[in-house]
């Protein structure tokens, strides 16, 4: 069955063409390798009921493995610092738009659970990556792997904190809060050490959620979900990445091309579709009984235009197993227990 899995996702995008949602080269070249072997071979212990041992503060590394789960915040283990001036949210200019040179900024509450992250990248919080992310439980929200472990990064520019952004039409509006992950996993069939987005999925945790009162927790759709090719007809997408200068929420409708059990391909409608500084953002699919997530943005392609081409998702239907699964290892008895980061002495190195 797997063979012709994935010998049905050579077919199917062989011939297609793009660059990673955090790449910027203008090409077309999506490859089979690039989605890589789906869930390949992590799901060794499908028991959800790994539970601390007596002394244990935190799972272990090897123990998390065992269950495809990987820690994968970046943060290394070494002093914290005292002040971290990005929690002070910036208000200032605009990025590469002006709210006037944009279409409106679509209704927040047809995209529930939907908010922003930032990956911190310099000391003064000055550099940033940006994504999206999906809130899927009280204290845990869903978004692409590459999202919290940048396979770009170098000694000269590490992660300093990754900080989640309460959701509005302009996330540098005075009202805007920020609060830092404590803790992020990966599914861990997720190509870490290489240029490639298999699995590409994550969760991260956030302790203190005061910030997100108001925002809604999103459905997800399962293996009972039961969707057939016909019903995708109605799917959409936003964020606050390029398409909004990484300050004004934008997006649209988008248009499936194909519909994978693993994986889900879509054109962009109308000229802002996803675009980089989209990763994670989750792709909506109407329904009678309201919107349903059905997909993670993994990629983006680009044509010679700035706006977004073609997009990939993770369905989430293949990962939700492995999503409910993690949420039950990683917090017990309302506390995350799955490794946590640490500040970065690159603090230190880099004043």
């Amino acid at each position: 069955m797997r063979a012709i899995f994935l010998m049905m996702v050579g077919l199917i995008i062989g011939l297609g063409a793009g660059i990673f949602a955090v790449h910027k080269e203008p090409t077309k070249t999506l490859i089979t390798t690039h989605l890589g072997p789906y869930l390949g071979g992590t799901e060794t212990n499908p028991e959800p009921h790994l539970r601390l041992k007596d002394g244990e503060t935190h799972l272990s590394a090897e123990a998390l493995s065992d269950v495809g789960i990987e820690s994968c915040f970046p943060r290394q283990e070494t002093a914290a610092i005292a002040e971290r001036p990005w929690l002070n949210r910036d208000v200032g200019a605009a990025g590469l738009y002006d709210a006037a040179d944009l279409p409106p900024s679509p209704d927040l509450t047809d995209y529930p659970g939907l908010i922003k992250i930032e990956g911190i990248r310099s000391p003064l919080g000055t550099e940033r990556e940006h994504c999206a992310a999906v809130r899927v439980s009280e204290h845990w929200f869903l978004t692409a792997a590459h999202c919290i472990i940048d396979l770009d990064i170098t000694t000269a520019r590490p992660t300093f904190d990754v900080i989640a952004v309460s959701p509005s039409s302009d996330v540098r509006s005075p009202e805007t809060q920020v609060e830092p992950l404590t803790g992020a996993v990966c599914h861990a069939a997720y190509g870490m050490n290489s240029q490639q987005y298999p699995n590409d999925i994550a969760l991260f945790y956030l302790e203190e959620t005061d910030a997100f009162l108001n925002v809604e927790i999103a459905s997800l759709e399962g293996a009972e979900a039961g969707l057939l090719p016909a019903d995708f007809q109605n799917t959409y997408v936003s964020g606050w990445g390029k398409n909004g200068g990484t300050r004004y929420l934008q997006g649209g409708a988008v248009a499936m091309v194909e519909i994978g059990e693993a994986v889900l391909i879509a054109d962009r409608v109308g000229a802002k579709g996803p675009n980089v500084g989209d990763s994670g953002a989750p792709l909506y699919l109407e329904t009678a009984a309201g919107p349903l997530v059905i997909g993670t943005l993994s990629q983006v392609t680009q044509d010679l235009n700035e706006d977004g081409d073609r997009s990939i998702y993770i369905r989430t239907k293949a990962v939700h197993d492995w999503i409910e699964r993690t949420m039950a290892i990683c917090e017990q008895d309302g506390t995350y227990v799955c490794l946590q980061p640490n500040m970065s002495s690159s603090i230190a190195n880099n004043p």
